[in-house]
C-alpha cells in the first residue's frame, strides 16, 4: 500500500483530517498560509481586520527577501504576519509544534494565545533583536481545527522569513522525534569527535603522517558544527549565549572546513594535487572566516552562497585529483572517490534545499559520517599496511643479522690480518708527510719570495693583514714598481689551499710578470691574463678573481680595474668614501673579454682598502649588503688614526664583531696610504 502524501495549505487552510488521523503521522506545515507584508497583526485583530481586503499568500517554508540588485544589504529586512488554519480532527488530543527559529525573530499564537516566541519583533532595526532557539509547544486543540499566527521580523539576516517549516503531531510522536534526532546528532558528534580524537594520538605519535592530524581536525569542526546548528544544541548549553556570537561561531565553523578538509586532501595525494589550487583554497577560505570576525550579521550573512559555490569549485577539482589517482591505480582510491562522492551528494542537496530551491530532506548527517567513516577505515587500513610490512621487515631483518654475524666473524679475521699491514703503511705515511711538511715549508718561502714589497719611497705607504687558514693560502698579492713614478698592485684570490694554492699562485704570478712588461693599463692585464686561463681551462679549469691597481704619480692618477670581485673603498683625506666597483667577470671565464677601468684622482692622505671576499665573508656569509655596511663601518672608524694603527685596529674590531675560534677562508687586507 502507497503511503498517503502529505497534504499542504491551499489559501491559508490546511485540510489534514485524514492524515493526521494514522498513528506516528507528523505533518510539516506546507503550503500557502495568509501574508500581511510590513503589518503586525495580533489574533483578536484579525476578527476586525477589514474583511473587503483581499490577503496575500505566501509559501512557506520561504522567504520575502527581496533581490540583491534592488536592496543591497536590507534585502531581508522586514517584518509580516502569517496566518493558518489547520484542520485537524484531534479536538482535546494532546498536540506539539515543533517550531524551528525563524529569520530572525517571531510571535507564535496558537488560538490566540502566545505560546513560543525568539527574540524581540519590532518594527525596525533598533528594537529588534535576533534569536535562534527551536523549541516545542505542547497545547490542547479545543476545537477540530486551529488557528495558528505567526509575527516574523529580520533586520539581521540575508534571509528574512519562514524559511523552516513548523511541524504539527500528537504530543508523544513529536516528543519522540525530537529525542531521536538528539540521539541521532549526538552520536554522529560523537563517532565524529572520537574520530578527530583518534587521529590526533595517531599523529601525535607518528608525525610522519602529518595528513592525520588535518584529518582529525576536520572531524573537530565538524562535529562542533552539528553541535551548533540543527537543534542547537549549544544554546541549550550555553543559554545566555549572544545570536551574533552563535551566527559567527555557525558561519566559521562551516568556512574553516573547506581549507582544513583542502590540507588533508592535498597532503594524501601530493603528487596530484596542484599545490597553487590548494594555497587558493587555503587563502580564501581565510579571507571568508576574517571577513565573519570583523563584520556583521547583516553584511557576512551573504557570503553563504558565493562559498558554497567556492566549496563547489574545490570538490570539483578534488574530483578531478582523485579520478587522476583512480587512474594510476593508487591504492584506496575508489574508495575515497565513493565516500566523497557521497558527501558532495548530501552537500548539493543541503544546499539547495536550504536555499528553498527544492524541498526535501537534509542528508548532510548521513553524507558526513559515511564520509568521515571510511575515510577513517581507509587512513586505519594504510596504517596497518604499514604495520605488516614492518613485520615482514622484522623477520627480512632478523635473516640479515645472522648473516651479518657470519660476514663479522670474516672481518675479524681479516682484522687481525689488517694490523700488520696498517703498521707498515703507517710508517710508510709518516715519512711522505714529512716530505710534504718540508715541501709546505719550501712553497710558504717561496710565496714569501715572491710577495715581498719593493722600496715604494716616496709615494707609497703600504701595510697587509694576511690570515692564511692552511700555512699556505690561495690569497695571492703582487706589488711591482713599473717606474720610478708608476706603481702597479695585484690581488687574487686562487683555488684552494696548501701546495694545490701555492702551484697556482706560481701560475698567476708568472702570467702577472710576463703581461704586466707589455700592458699599459690595468684592464690591459686583467684582459691578457684571462684569455691566457681560459685558453688553459681547457685541462686546469682555474677561475679566480682579482684586482690591478696602477699609481700613475705623474698624474697623481688611480687607475683600477677588477674581475669578479666585491667592490673596494677609497677613503680621501676629507673623510668622504668612495667606491671602487667591479668592472668584469672572474679570470678564465669569458672568452676576449674586455674589461672596464675606473680612474680617479689621489692625493697625499688618502687611504685605498684593497681585500679579497673570504675578509667580506667572514662578517656575513647569509647577508652580503650587511657584511659590505659593516665592513665600511670599521675602515670609516679608523679615518682620524695614524697609518700604524689602522691595520691592528680593524683587526681588533673584526675579531670583536666575529665572535669565532677559527675562519673559514683566506683573508687578505691591503692599507695603501698616499704620502
Amino acid at each position: 500500500m502507497a503511503a498517503e502524501v502529505p497534504p499542504t495549505a491551499d489559501r491559508g487552510v490546511l485540510s489534514a483530517e485524514s492524515y493526521l488521523g494514522g498513528q506516528k503521522n507528523t505533518l510539516e506545515l506546507k503550503g500557502d498560509w495568509e501574508y500581511y507584508p510590513g503589518l503586525l497583526i495580533s489574533p483578536n485583530d484579525f476578527e476586525t481586520l477589514n474583511t473587503s481586503r483581499e490577503p496575500h499568500f505566501f509559501y512557506v517554508p520561504g522567504i520575502w527577501s527581496d533581490s540583491f540588485l534592488n536592496r543591497g544589504f536590507l534585502a531581508g529586512d522586514g517584518y509580516a504576519t502569517f496566518s493558518l488554519k489547520v484542520k485537524h480532527g484531534l479536538q482535546g488530543v494532546p498536540l506539539s509544534l515543533k517550531v524551528p527559529e525563524m529569520e530572525t525573530a517571531y510571535n507564535l499564537f496558537v488560538d490566540g494565545v502566545k505560546m513560543s516566541s525568539n527574540g524581540v519583533v519590532a518594527t525596525s532595526y533598533q528594537t529588534g533583536k535576533p534569536e535562534y532557539r527551536p523549541r516545542i509547544v505542547d497545547f490542547f486543540p479545543k476545537e477540530n481545527e486551529t488557528s495558528i499566527v505567526l509575527q516574523i521580523s529580520n533586520y539581521h539576516h540575508r534571509k528574512g522569513g519562514p524559511a523552516q517549516a513548523i511541524i504539527l503531531g500528537r504530543t508523544s510522536d513529536i516528543h519522540n522525534k525530537y529525542e531521536f534526532a538528539i540521539l541521532r546528532d549526538m552520536l554522529l558528534v560523537g563517532s565524529i569527535l572520537f574520530m578527530g580524537i583518534y587521529h590526533l594520538f595517531l599523529f601525535w605519535n607518528r608525525k610522519k603522517d602529518p595528513f592525520t592530524y588535518w584529518f582529525a581536525l576536520t572531524c573537530i569542526l565538524v562535529a562542533l558544527r552539528v553541535f551548533i546548528t540543527g537543534n542547537k544544541y549549544i544554546i541549550q548549553l550555553y543559554p545566555d549565549l549572544s545570536w551574533e556570537v552563535h551566527l559567527k561561531l555557525s558561519y566559521l565553523s562551516f568556512f574553516l572546513i573547506t581549507p582544513v578538509f583542502a590540507r588533508y586532501v592535498y597532503l594524501l595525494f601530493k603528487p596530484y594535487f596542484s599545490r597553487r589550487v590548494y594555497e587558493s583554497l587555503k587563502y580564501l577560505g581565510f579571507a571568508f572566516c576574517f571577513i565573519v570576525l570583523v563584520t556583521r550579521s547583516s553584511f557576512y550573512t551573504y557570503l553563504m552562497v558565493p562559498f558554497q559555490v567556492f566549496t563547489l569549485l574545490g570538490a570539483g577539482y578534488t574530483f578531478v585529483v582523485i579520478t587522476r589517482t583512480i587512474r594510476d591505480s593508487l591504492p584506496g582510491s575508489k574508495i575515497f572517490f565513493l565516500s566523497f562522492a557521497i558527501f558532495i551528494g548530501s552537500f548539493v542537496n543541503d544546499i539547495l534545499v536550504n536555499n528553498l530551491i527544492i524541498y526535501g530532506p537534509l542528508t548532510i548527517h548521513f553524507g558526513i559520517f559515511t564520509m568521515f567513516f571510511v575515510q577513517s577505515v581507509y587512513i586505519a587500513r594504510n596504517f596497518s599496511k604499514g604495520f605488516v610490512e614492518a613485520e615482514n621487515l622484522a623477520v627480512e631483518l632478523s635473516d640479515k643479522n645472522q648473516t651479518l654475524q657470519g660476514v663479522q666473524n670474516q672481518l675479524t679475521e681479516l682484522n687481525e690480518r689488517l694490523e700488520t699491514r696498517v703498521k707498515d703503511k703507517t710508517e710508510e705515511l709518516q715519512g711522505k708527510l714529512d716530505q710534504i711538511g718540508k715541501d709546505m715549508r719550501l712553497a710558504k718561502s717561496i710565496i714569501q719570495s715572491v710577495t715581498k714589497l719593493p722600496d715604494l719611497d716616496p709615494y707609497l705607504k703600504v701595510d697587509i693583514l694576511y690570515k692564511p687558514i692552511a700555512e699556505v693560502g690561495g690569497d695571492i698579492y703582487f706589488v711591482k714598481r713599473i717606474q720610478d713614478f708608476y706603481y702597479r698592485f695585484f690581488l687574487g684570490d686562487a683555488t684552494g689551499h696548501g701546495l694545490q694554492a701555492a702551484l697556482y699562485s706560481m701560475m698567476i704570478q708568472s702570467e702577472f710578470e710576463r703581461v704586466s712588461a707589455v700592458a699599459m693599463r690595468p684592464n690591459d692585464v686583467l684582459f691578457y691574463m684571462n684569455q691566457h686561463f681560459y685558453d688553459k681551462n681547457a685541462d686546469l679549469q682555474i677561475y679566480f678573481p682579482a684586482i690591478v691597481m696602477d699609481f700613475d704619480f705623474h698624474q697623481k692618477i688611480l687607475r683600477y680595474a677588477g674581475g669578479g670581485v666585491q667592490n673596494q673603498i677609497h677613503l680621501k683625506k676629507n673623510g668622504v668614501t668612495s667606491v671602487l666597483e667591479n668592472t668584469g667577470p672572474i679570470i678564465g671565464i669569458l672568452e676576449h673579454y674586455r674589461y672596464g677601468i675606473f680612474e680617479s684622482k689621489v692625493e697625499s692622505g688618502d687611504r685605498i682598502f684593497l681585500f679579497t671576499d673570504g675578509l667580506f665573508e667572514e662578517l656575513n656569509e647569509s647577508d652580503g649588503a650587511q657584511a659590505w655596511a659593516d665592513l665600511l663601518d670599521i675602515i670609516q672608524k679608523t679615518g682620524t688614526l695614524t697609518f700604524t694603527e689602522v691595520l691592528p685596529t680593524i683587526q681588533n674590531m673584526l675579531f670583536q664583531r666575529l665572535n669565532k675560534p677559527q675562519w673559514k677562508d683566506d683573508s687578505t687586507l691591503i692599507l695603501i696610504e698616499i704620502t
